[in-house]
């Protein structure tokens, strides 16, 4: 796979995570869906920090919201409403540390789960509405509907296919708070659930992030800045949308995706184990830092001709053999006259 459509692919997965974070309709079963058609699979840490990305675009939303409650501690009401986030956040975060450190819960990440929850949770929606039209709304979150919500967000967390923000607004409104006043409440109490998540994640992979080289730095970030604008606009459009409208419509959505993945796992058994395929998640790269130790073989000795001369013959040294007596010396050469050597 070329670069470009490697950055194509990661550019799609930000613009469905910023899509699906709020909406009530799972952002992680649709990355899922979308990682199988697009043919990639990410690892679990991108998957994560992207969605911070998304909730980076909340603190944007709210940030006046944000810098008021804390500018306003001398108010019952902003201490009141902060500590009712807190709470439910740290429901979350004690209850998931306890479920996935302690008893080493093991999510599930195939499209068979994913489908049904998507399809029951479509169906839940409907009955809470219904339910909803009978109760008498309120703007108030009660200490009661803050621990709910800080239990929705678990349970979202142990099926994949709920939605985060679907389980907690739902919940909201089993509560009898008015929709804008739970999604608010929901969205908020995202900021420090997602951030914790995704500061968890780093840590976990730090050494992949570290030594794994640039590329999986670079598709987060990318990721990341992709959800971050999409979700702002999202956002801003749900929070709009909510005020005159019902969730109806997301849960005719979710039952006709997950009856649609339901049939077609039926027709193809094999779409069952979409996910259970082992996560791309990139080994730690052990950087060698000691001197590599190369074995060369003994070269076989060479006979170096030069190296090595051959003795001179002095000839004006060496004994001339003597003149048979029998052969008479026509020519005596003088003995201290060298022979000449072909």
């Amino acid at each position: 796979m070329d670069l470009l459509t490697h950055y194509f692919q990661i550019i799609l997965l930000g613009i469905v995570e910023g899509v699906t974070e709020f909406l009530p309709i799972s952002s992680t079963g649709h990355l899922l869906i979308a990682e199988h058609f697009l043919g990639t699979s990410e690892p679990d840490v991108f998957n994560v920090v992207i969605q911070a990305g998304a909730i980076l675009a909340v603190v944007f939303i709210y940030w006046h919201k944000i810098v008021n409650l804390f500018s306003s501690l001398d108010n019952s009401e902003a201490r009141s409403y902060l500590l009712k986030l807190a709470v439910a956040f740290v429901i979350t975060g004690a209850i998931g540390f306890t479920l996935t450190s302690v008893f080493h819960l093991k999510l599930p990440e195939t499209l068979l789960p994913v489908a049904w929850a998507t399809l029951i949770g479509g169906l839940v929606i409907f009955v809470i509405e219904w339910f909803f039209k009978k109760l008498y709304p309120h703007d108030e979150v009660s200490w009661a509907g803050a621990i709910l919500i800080g239990l929705a967000q678990i349970l979202a967390g142990i099926f994949p296919g709920t939605s985060r923000s679907g389980a907690t607004i739902m919940t909201g409104l089993t509560m009898g708070i008015k929709r804008p006043v739970a999604t608010e409440f929901s969205f908020l109490v995202g900021i420090p659930t997602m951030f914790a998540v995704s500061a968890r994640e780093m840590v976990k992979y730090r050494k992949v992030l570290t030594t794994g080289g640039h590329q999986l730095l670079i598709d987060i970030a990318l990721g990341f800045v992709v959800s971050a604008i999409v979700a702002f606009f999202v956002v801003k459009w749900l929070l709009r949308f909510v005020i005159s409208h019902t969730f109806n419509g997301f849960a005719i959505y979710r039952v006709l995706l997950g009856g649609g993945l339901l049939i077609a796992i039926a027709l193809d058994p094999s779409l069952s184990a979409v996910g259970q395929e082992e996560k791309a998640k990139p080994e730690i790269i052990q950087v060698q830092t000691e001197p590599v130790k190369i074995e060369v073989p003994a070269a076989a000795p060479v006979t170096n001709t030069d190296a090595t001369p051959a003795p001179a013959m002095n000839t004006d040294t060496a004994p001339v053999a003597p003149t048979p007596a029998s052969a008479p010396d026509t020519n005596p050469a003088p003995a201290n006259v060298p022979t000449p050597q072909n």
